[in-house]
C-alpha cells in the first residue's frame, strides 16, 4: 500500500467567510481596550389614588428604596420651554409622605425627599391598563436621556391597591398635606368648601374616618395662604 497523502493545514484554501484571525506576537504592545460601562438598570412603579390622580416613582437597581438618579429628567420636566411635562402629563413632582399619621417627607440617605411625578386623569380612566402605559411613556422618556452615567429604567409594578375593584387608599397616605392643597385647589375645586362637601372626594383624600371638621382644621389655613 502506497503511503497516505498529507495535507498541511496551510495548502487548505480559505473559504470566502472563514474568519481570518489576527497574528499576535508575542512580546507584541496591545492597544488598551477601556472598560465598557454596564449601564444600570432601575425600577418604576406606578400607583393609583383617589381623585384621577396617579404617581409614578423610581428606585435604585439595588435592594435599597433609594430614588435612582433623576435629576436630569426633573430639569427638563421643570423647564417650560421644553413641553416635556405637558407631554407626559406631569402637573407636579411632589415629596413622597412617610406615613397617613406623619406629614413629613420620606427622606433618602442623600438628605433629599424622596419624590413623586404626579399627573392628574379622568378618574374613570385611571385603570391598571393606562397607569401601565403611562409608565410606559415615561421610562420611553427616562431611556431616550443621554445619561453621564449609564442608566436606564424599566417598569416593575403597579402598586395600587383595590378593594373590590375600588381604590382603597386616600391621598394622605402618600403625598404631603400641602401638597395636596395644591393639587385641589390648582386643579380641581374653586374653593374650599366646595371640597369639604364633596364627601367622596373628602373621603379619598383623608379617608372615610376624617370628619368635615377635622379636615377643615388641617387644610384651612393652607389653603388661604396658597
Amino acid at each position: 500500500m502506497g503511503k497516505t497523502p498529507t495535507t498541511s493545514t496551510k495548502d487548505i484554501p480559505n473559504g470566502a467567510n472563514s474568519p481570518q484571525r489576527k497574528k499576535i506576537v508575542i512580546g507584541q504592545k496591545l492597544p488598551f481596550s477601556p472598560r465598557t460601562k454596564v449601564p444600570t438598570v432601575n425600577k418604576v412603579f406606578v400607583l393609583g389614588t383617589q381623585l384621577g390622580i396617579i404617581l409614578l416613582r423610581t428606585q435604585r437597581q439595588s435592594n435599597s428604596n433609594e430614588d435612582a438618579y433623576t435629576q436630569d429628567a426633573i430639569k427638563l420636566i421643570e423647564d417650560e420651554t421644553t413641553g416635556v411635562a405637558s407631554k407626559l402629563n406631569i402637573i407636579k413632582i411632589c415629596s413622597r409622605r412617610q406615613s397617613k399619621l406623619i406629614d413629613q417627607a420620606l427622606m433618602q440617605t442623600s438628605n433629599y425627599p424622596s419624590r413623586w411625578f404626579v399627573s392628574i386623569v379622568p378618574e374613570e380612566k385611571n385603570t391598571h391598563e393606562f397607569r401601565v402605559q403611562h409608565a410606559e411613556r415615561f421610562i420611553k422618556f427616562l431611556n431616550g436621556i443621554d445619561w453621564k452615567y449609564p442608566q436606564q429604567f424599566n417598569f416593575q409594578a403597579d402598586e395600587t391597591k383595590t378593594l373590590n375593584g375600588k381604590i382603597a387608599t386616600s391621598l394622605d397616605m402618600f403625598l404631603l398635606n400641602c401638597d395636596i392643597v395644591i393639587l385641589l385647589k390648582v386643579y380641581l375645586f374653586e374653593n374650599l368648601e366646595d371640597f369639604l362637601d364633596d364627601t367622596d372626594a373628602l373621603n379619598g383624600s383623608f379617608g372615610p374616618d376624617s370628619t368635615k371638621d377635622q379636615v377643615k382644621l388641617i387644610l384651612e389655613d393652607l389653603w388661604n395662604n396658597l
